[in-house]
């Protein structure tokens, strides 16, 4: 089989719970490989979400990922990166202190 991965994941076999925007509280996995794109998840059914949380140790870190693959129980995750919205430099509710710029 061709290996078409960017970059080679580790066998973690670790722990994790899923979070679903629509659907309260938080659902068991099982991260069996990781990288820094992506992931291979077990769980005990199928994932229909396209987007969801993945996390680890009670939300200390949380990935959000999106489905690439998915075939029974199992399900290929490449990780998002979300963006904030930019503050303005001059915005009075997010006051930046700049050393002695502030007391001047």
């Amino acid at each position: 089989m061709i290996e078409r991965r960017a970059m080679k994941r580790i066998q973690i076999n670790r722990a994790a719970r899923l979070s679903f925007g629509e659907i309260p509280g938080t659902h068991p996995c099982l991260v069996r490989d990781i990288s820094a794109l992506g992931a291979c998840i077990s769980t005990p059914y199928y994932i229909f979400a396209d987007e969801f949380a993945l996390s680890f140790d009670g939300h200390s870190g949380i990935f959000i990922c999106r489905a690439v693959w998915r075939k029974a129980t199992l399900c290929g995750v490449c990780f998002l990166l979300r963006r904030r919205s930019p503050k303005l430099a001059n915005d009075p509710a997010n006051p930046q202190t700049w050393g002695d710029e502030a007391s001047a």
